[in-house]
């Protein structure tokens, strides 16, 4: 059973070193399984090929960290996880309707929140202040790995 939704951010922070790596490799590793959707399959993938244009990331290191993200979804450790595109974008229209003129939520920010409630997750993880706001007004559980939670209830 799946039971945290973890946003891209810290999927990346995972697998990287960056200030906030160490939370993130404690909150991946405390869970058995983590879903991984279409949506952090690119938004992911594509954090790190950001890093190698703004020169953050060498195309060697991009090679190794690729693969080893690879391994993880082979080793089934990132569970592959099918959802409705259909079924999040209409969720995520319905939550930034209500949400994004108070919380001032990006669309990547809704549409994380609408795949954790489309999979069912109670539990959502997060390096992002204004998701987690609208992640805890979705009434999930939320932990903002930047120790700035705002949740339902904080971890």
């Amino acid at each position: 059973m799946v039971t945290t939704f973890f946003d891209s951010s810290v999927l990346a922070a995972f697998y990287l070193a960056e200030p906030c790596s160490a939370a993130a490799r404690k909150a991946v590793a405390g869970v058995p399984v983590v879903p991984y959707t279409a949506l952090h399959h690119l938004e992911v993938r594509n954090a790190f090929r950001l890093l190698v244009a703004w020169k953050r990331m060498t195309a060697g290191q991009l090679a190794a960290v690729l693969s080893r993200l690879e391994e993880d979804i082979d080793a089934g450790r990132l569970a592959q996880m099918h959802v409705s595109l259909d079924a999040v974008f209409s969720r995520a229209e319905e939550l930034s309707e209500r949400h994004s003129r108070r919380l001032l939520t990006r669309s990547l920010d809704v549409l994380h929140v609408a795949a954790a409630l489309e999979l069912s997750c109670p539990r959502f993880v997060t390096l992002d202040t204004r998701q987690s706001r609208l992640a805890a007004a979705c009434g999930l559980n939320v932990t903002n790995l930047r120790g700035k939670a705002s949740g339902r209830r904080q971890n």
